[in-house]
Order: C-alpha cells, then sequence, then structure tokens
C-alpha cells in the first residue's frame, strides 16, 4: 500500500505458538518435507496476512484470526473458528463500518468423500475437506461475530468482495455468492462432477460494458483434471471453461490450487499448474499460461521446467506487472519473469536456502510483491529481496519458521509477513 507508513519492527505470539528456531515437529517420523508442510497446515500460518486502517489481519491454522495493532504488534482482539483460517482476511468498508471477512476450511478428504468414490466410480461424491467449511463475518473493530454461513466442503480459497457479493469456489464442486451484509445465498452454480476447489481464490475481471465475471481454478477426479472457471457476477451463470490443451495435462490437485491472476488492462488472466506427470521417474512439468479473459481461449501457454511433485501446494500464485508476469515453481524450486504477451522466459533464479523436491518442499508457493524495483518472496524460513529487473539476489533476511503460501505485504515503509 502506497500510504504513509512509519517502519516498524514487533512480533506477535500466537496461541500455541512454536519458537522459530525449533525444528519441525514429528520431524524424525515424518521427514524434513512432509513436516514442514505438516506444520504449515495444521498450526501456522498458511497465508498471508491483510491490512486495514491501522491493523493487521492475521490468519491462523489453529482455528483463530487475530488483529492486531500495525504500530506495535499489540492484540487488538482474537476471535475462534471451526476450522484452519487459510484465506487472506478480506476487509470491507460498509456503512456501518468496516467488517472483515474469513473463510474456513482444511485439505482432507474424509473416506465416503474419497475412498469410496474411488471405489465405486461415484465421483459426484467427491469433496475436499473433512471437517467443517465456512465464511465468517466479523465487526472489524471489535471481533463481533456479525454471521456465519456454513458451505459443503472445505472454503480454503480467499472470497473476492463484488458488487455487494462474497464469491468463492468450495471443496464441493461449487461457486457461491453470499449476500455481504447478511451472509445469505443469493446463487450457487455446480461447475460439475468431480471438481473441487482448493486454494484457487477468486479473482474477477470486467467487460467495457460494466459486467463482471468471477474467475477461479477448479481440480477433477476426472479427465480433464482440471479447469478454469468464469461465471457471471450477477447470476452466477457459467461464462467460459477453459481446460488445457493437447500435450498439457494436469496432475493432482494443480488447477484447484493457485490463483489466477488478472491484467484489467490488457483482459489477461495467469495460472500456472503442475503438469504431465511421468510414472516411470516420477517427475512432473511445471507450466505457466495465459487467455483471454473475455472468453477463456489459450494465448499461450509453456512449461517452463520439471522437476519432482511437490508436497500440499502444487504450484505459484503468479503476479502481474508492467508486462511481466513473476511466479514461483516449488516444483523446480525457482522464481521465473516472464514476458506477459508471447510466455518467454525473462529472467530465472534459483530460490536460496530452500531444499527442493524430493527432498524437501521447495518454495516459491505466494504470490511475489513488487516495490521500488524490488521482488519480494518469503520461502522456506528467510524472506528473500531480488532485482526485479534481473532476477538477481539482493538478500535473504532469515526470519524462521517456514513461510508456505505467505505473501509479503509492504505499507509505507514496513512489511508484514
Amino acid at each position: 500500500l502506497n500510504i504513509s507508513f512509519p517502519a516498524v519492527s514487533w512480533s506477535f505470539e500466537q496461541m500455541n505458538a512454536l519458537p522459530l528456531n525449533a525444528p519441525f515437529p514429528a520431524y524424525k517420523a515424518l521427514g524434513n518435507k512432509s513436516a514442514a508442510v505438516t506444520l504449515t497446515q495444521v498450526v501456522g500460518d498458511a497465508v498471508g496476512v491483510s491490512f486495514y486502517d491501522g491493523i493487521v489481519y492475521i490468519p491462523a491454522d489453529s482455528n483463530a484470526i487475530y488483529a492486531v495493532n500495525a504500530y506495535n504488534g499489540k492484540l487488538i482482539w482474537v476471535a475462534t473458528t471451526a476450522n484452519s483460517v487459510m484465506s487472506n482476511p478480506l476487509v470491507i468498508d460498509t456503512p456501518k463500518g468496516p467488517i472483515v471477512i474469513v473463510s474456513v476450511g482444511d485439505a482432507g478428504f474424509s473416506a465416503s468423500h474419497g475412498l469410496f468414490a474411488a471405489v465405486t466410480g461415484n465421483f459426484q461424491n467427491v469433496k475436499r475437506g473433512y471437517s467443517y467449511g465456512a465464511v465468517y463475518a466479523f465487526n472489524a473493530t471489535d471481533g463481533q461475530l456479525l454471521w456465519v454461513h456454513f458451505d459443503d466442503g472445505n472454503v480454503m480459497p480467499t472470497p473476492a468482495y463484488i458488487d455487494g457479493l462474497i464469491i468463492y469456489g468450495d471443496g464441493s464442486g461449487h461457486i457461491v455468492a453470499l449476500n455481504a451484509t447478511t451472509g445469505e445465498v443469493v446463487w450457487r452454480t455446480y461447475v460439475g462432477v468431480s471438481a473441487f476447489d482448493s486454494m484457487s481464490s477468486t479473482n474477477y475481471y470486467i467487460f467495457p460494458n460494466g459486467t463482471a465475471i468471477a474467475i477461479m481454478g477448479f481440480t477433477l477426479a476426472l479427465p480433464p483434471y482440471g479447469e478454469l472457471v468464469a461465471v457471471n457476477v450477477a447470476n452466477g451463470h457459467i461464462v467460459w471453461k477453459f481446460t488445457l490443451p493437447k500435450g498439457f495435462t494436469p496432475f493432482n490437485t494443480g488447477m484447484g490450487d493457485v490463483s489466477p491472476a488478472v491484467d484489467q488492462k490488457n483482459g489477461i488472466v495467469v495460472q500456472s499448474t503442475i503438469v504431465n506427470f511421468i510414472k516411470s521417474n516420477h517427475t512432473i512439468g511445471f507450466a505457466v499460461f495465459a487467455l483471454n479473459a473475455t472468453n477463456g481461449h489459450l494465448l499461450w501457454i509453456e512449461q517452463v521446467g520439471r522437476g519432482y511433485v511437490p508436497p500440499a501446494f502444487k504450484g505459484g500464485v503468479p503476479l502481474i506487472y508492467n508486462g511481466v508476469v513473476y511466479v514461483g515453481s516449488p516444483v523446480t524450486n525457482t522464481i521465473y519473469a516472464i514476458n506477459e504477451a508471447n510466455g518467454k522466459i525473462l529472467w530465472e533464479a534459483k530460490i536460496p536456502n530452500v531444499q527442493g523436491p524430493p527432498e524437501g518442499a521447495g518454495g516459491g508457493r505466494a504470490n511475489p510483491v513488487i516495490i521500488n524495483g524490488y521482488l519480494i518472496e518469503p520461502a522456506g524460513g528467510y524472506i528473500d529481496v531480488y532485482n526485479a529487473t534481473d532476477g538477481m539476489l539482493i538478500k535473504s533476511y532469515y526470519v524462521g519458521g517456514r513461510f508456505g503460501i505467505v505473501n509479503a505485504v509492504v505499507v509505507g515503509n514496513t512489511v508484514f509477513v
């Protein structure tokens, strides 16, 4: 945020916090790769914070959201939820004061949803999330619960606020629009059999005539195994669907994990996903593609590298800035700068201090942040700063612990993570 804010430094200890320099819990049993992502998904903070009017809102996997004074790190309020908060808090300024929206869920599959579907072939039962999925609205000032809407399957993705609606994809293959004031369902659209949204947050594009479409990714348990979907914000009608072209087959939860980036000016949508798994050597490709936002037609797609399947979140959230796509890959443990117009790589930089698959979890999951010619990307236990022009590493700041899909939030002269 380009606002006046001083350079401050503080840390806030959450409930049941672990020391940042402590080894990952159960690492001897799980190994460093699995122990790292288990920590992030169960007791850590999976995604980044949000800032509004001097308050930092912190989403926590320990079923809580914290509101902390941005100047000194002192707790203002904390509220508990029915499941892990894996969404970036969304703050909306209303006539009655600001409200904060968070969505909750988990990455699991129950036996009835997963194993039963595989055995019986009834993939309509496939749902991601074995516990509660819900969207909460709190008073942003004091944390008072205003409303809660429970859903079918997880609601890990961050919703978007568009035209008075809270819009998101869920673990049961639906796109849902809620009235932001009341939490009541306005419309609910079924994407298709075997579809589920994992962590693909909602983005949007506005046509020249003012029509808005909401865009997000889904994983499919059946072919074609993944798709990007756009719906009309006003009524939930599907405007277009995109599936990867011949020669590119999404794998695992790839397209349902990654949030799309939208270039409103140029009418372009960009997403990344893992593709083309080779069973004989267990390698996977990492692909980035761009679409026409108005109709979902493919502009370009490039497999920028190959490696091994990363654990948990399978891709990198892209950033589009001044005609360049910046995206990390946990597959290759690399940050890429790509020409938005044609998909050609401008530069690539290996992520330091992080072990990539198959031994490690890899880095590069969160969207990079550009500020004053610097690219900031938290990875592993470090905050890395690169030259955004050529990818040269400028400095790595050690913090400890492990960053998952945590993007930096820059407010004035302070970076919050």
